[in-house]
């Protein structure tokens, strides 16, 4: 199929905007679907479209033409940024998570599941080309076709081992607007004794003996669809295993240092950013400063509330120290690494950094210069975010130095953010709502930076390579896109 010049003209064009009664993640989602019909390239929602686009609650699962690769996908998208009103956070492979901010501050994920074959933990339902080859039209975008939709949604809930009611009702309405259909993509599953209890099932709407048989169900589709392709089986899942092991090379996850006097509010953002991201990271946690020597050796520690009450330490024992915030920052990094690549968003209170602004704060009494020198060489994080208000502002919220120190503090932070490429300075004195609001915005900006950056290494790479694809459906569309 080829893109018609008026499709390729098309592309640039404001996306319509859904109807109101559309939730932003609704909104997003439509103007998807729009601009892949306008440039010809075919896709299928699998499942759970019904409250599309008014209620968008998790993952959308489609199938994508096979032709068109996932840089290309990016590339479409990040192309439209502004016409879609989102832009890429996340990708991997096949996988995108877009965000937009709303009018209040607040910021709606869409996550696209796009995958080229209907599977699931690398056994193969159906082909690309079998479920899009069938679709029909539902409302603005495609899904499948009943009896395609029913073996989707069967092989799947039995795969997981998980047949909700909910789930159960619909397959029901799916086997009676196609019964024959249906049947034949329960055999194609099962032997023969398996799919007349599973007929039986959605022929009567009680699903009660196959839940119950829902392990063995699972054992025998495992068997059956692995014996009929064992090498594309063994393939696909080497194939997860490399997609794995490249998030240790590229990690998706995040480290951002938050810096600020005492009174910035650190502890409420970290509380406010609760849940506002976890449409783009798997967890997240929450880090301090590098263990102190006591707790190691299980001493008494020292009231927190005067930080600057007790004297700096030794220069022997400062230097000790140093060696091991050095050890802790450098050699623990590989701790931060593995965290990020399992998609964590890793948020410090407390960072080796804040020793250059407030070092009797840790007691440190060595030479300034250790500490510089250790910054310099360490493994840097991701962002840092300074939260900034005026003195008066912090000693309201806390009185545990003088003013006097706060004021230093607040201009050393300053100074410090200004040597920095990945320091962001954000407004403090708003309501931890509001503050939560920018960091998040400043969080999703870098995220979306870094994939557009990523993007454009691989496809140097692949022009280097020599790997083109303007021959296909998705080559064609890069290529229009290039040209306007």
């Amino acid at each position: 199929m080829n893109v018609l010049p008026s499709q390729m003209e098309s592309m640039q064009r404001t996306v319509a905007e859904p109807a109101d009664e559309s939730d932003a993640a609704g909104r997003i989602l439509l103007s998807v679907f729009e601009l892949l019909d306008r440039c010809g390239i075919r896709y299928c929602v699998l499942h759970g479209y019904e409250a599309f686009p008014q209620r968008v609650k998790s993952d959308v699962d489609c199938v994508i033409d096979p032709r068109v690769t996932p840089g290309q996908i990016f590339a479409l998208l990040h192309r439209n940024k502004a016409s879609l009103g989102a832009e890429v956070v996340r990708h991997r492979g096949y996988y995108f998570v877009l965000a937009c901010r709303n009018s209040d501050g607040s910021h709606s994920f869409l996550t696209l599941d796009l995958a080229i074959d209907c599977q699931l933990d690398g056994l193969p339902f159906y082909s690309g080309y079998e479920v899009l080859d069938g679709r029909r039209r539902h409302h603005r975008f495609w899904v499948p076709a009943a009896h395609i939709e029913f073996g989707c949604l069967l092989a799947r809930s039995v795969a997981k081992a998980a047949l909700s009611d909910a789930r159960a009702q619909k397959l029901s309405s799916l086997y009676r607007q196609d019964p024959a259909g249906c049947a034949r993509q329960v055999v194609r599953f099962w032997g023969m004794q398996s799919s007349g209890l599973i007929i039986s099932a959605a022929r009567s709407g009680d699903w009660r003996d196959v839940t119950e048989r829902l392990s063995d169900l699972r054992t025998e589709l495992r068997r059956r669809r692995i014996t009929r392709a064992p090498l594309r089986f063994a393939a696909d899942n080497l194939r997860a295993f490399a997609n794995r092991m490249s998030r240790l090379v590229r990690p998706e996850g995040l480290s951002v240092v938050l810096l600020g006097p005492d009174g910035a509010g650190k502890s409420s953002l970290i509380e406010a950013l609760s849940g506002r991201l976890d449409a783009v990271f798997s967890c997240s946690d929450c880090w301090g400063f590098a263990p102190a020597l006591h707790r190691l050796l299980n001493r008494r520690r020292h009231p927190t509330d005067r930080p600057h009450a007790l004297p700096s330490r030794s220069l022997l024992t400062s230097l000790v120290r140093a060696a091991y915030w050095f050890f802790y920052y450098t050699l623990g990094y590989v701790m931060l690494h593995v965290a990020r690549a399992r998609s964590t968003l890793v948020l410090y209170d407390r960072h080796f950094v804040d020793i250059l602004v407030d070092a009797k704060r840790y007691r440190y009494g060595g030479p300034r210069w250790i500490t510089r020198l250790i910054w310099r060489v360490m493994p840097k994080p991701d962002l840092i975010v300074l939260l900034d208000a005026a003195p008066e502002v912090l000693q309201s919220r806390k009185q545990e130095v003088s003013f006097e120190e706060t004021t230093r503090q607040r201009e050393a932070y300053l100074s410090l953010a200004r040597t920095m490429a990945n320091a962001h300075v954000v407004d403090a004195s708003q309501t931890p709502e509001q503050v939560a609001c920018d960091v998040s915005e400043v969080i999703l900006r870098h995220l979306a930076a870094r994939v557009a950056r990523r993007r454009r290494v691989e496809a140097r790479r692949s022009r280097d390579a020599g790997y083109a694809a303007a021959s296909t459906i998705g080559g064609q569309v890069l290529q229009a896109a290039k040209e306007k």
